[in-house]
């Protein structure tokens, strides 16, 4: 039997996780910064540079978050699915029954993946959300103490949910990798 160094399902594991997942966290920590750490200049003058190049942050924060959302639920959630056929001893191939096969690591599944089945799409759409209100109020969102602490929040929102989202995945990962 051949030993592969990586599987189908892992490689789109570590694309849904830490390529897309962690790129999201990353794009998502970068727009908190920005907003944290830039102010407009004396009567309100604000880049129009800047505020294209956020907006355009913040739609590819929404669009990696879609794709991380897409690819685990139609592509690493089946997998992760998978009933052993009956009789089976080795569930190393079925990873939700490897966790539900033992007491200690079952929350896994009945609160780790509830959360990951849900939480992610939430944080998509806070995502879009600010995406579009960034494209629509551009410089005024920089100047607009309200609005930018409105997207502020939505944006530190998105970041716990995508982390929190992010943890749960690792410990599901650790304890039953797809493979």
């Amino acid at each position: 039997m051949e030993m592969l160094l990586f599987s189908e399902r892992s490689v789109w594991t570590m694309i849904h996780g830490i390529g897309l997942g962690g790129g999201a966290l990353m794009a998502l920590a970068a727009a908190l910064f920005f907003l944290l750490a830039t102010q407009p200049a004396p009567g309100g003058a604000v880049a129009e540079s800047q505020a294209r190049r956020f907006a355009w942050l913040t739609a590819v924060i929404a669009g990696l978050l879609w794709l991380t959302v897409l690819i685990g639920t139609y592509v690493s959630f089946p997998a992760y699915r998978a009933s052993p056929p009956e009789g089976a001893i080795d569930l190393s191939a079925y990873p939700r029954s490897l966790i539900q096969s033992d007491p200690r690591t079952a929350w896994l599944h009945s609160f780790a993946m509830e959360i990951k089945e849900h939480v992610p799409w939430i944080a998509a759409m806070v995502a879009t959300a600010v995406a579009f209100t960034t494209a629509r109020y551009r410089s005024t969102l920089l100047k607009d103490r309200e609005l930018r602490g409105m997207v502020t929040k939505m944006l530190a929102l998105a970041f716990v949910l995508v982390a929190a989202a992010a943890l749960l995945g690792t410990f599901i990962n650790k304890v039953a990798p797809l493979e």
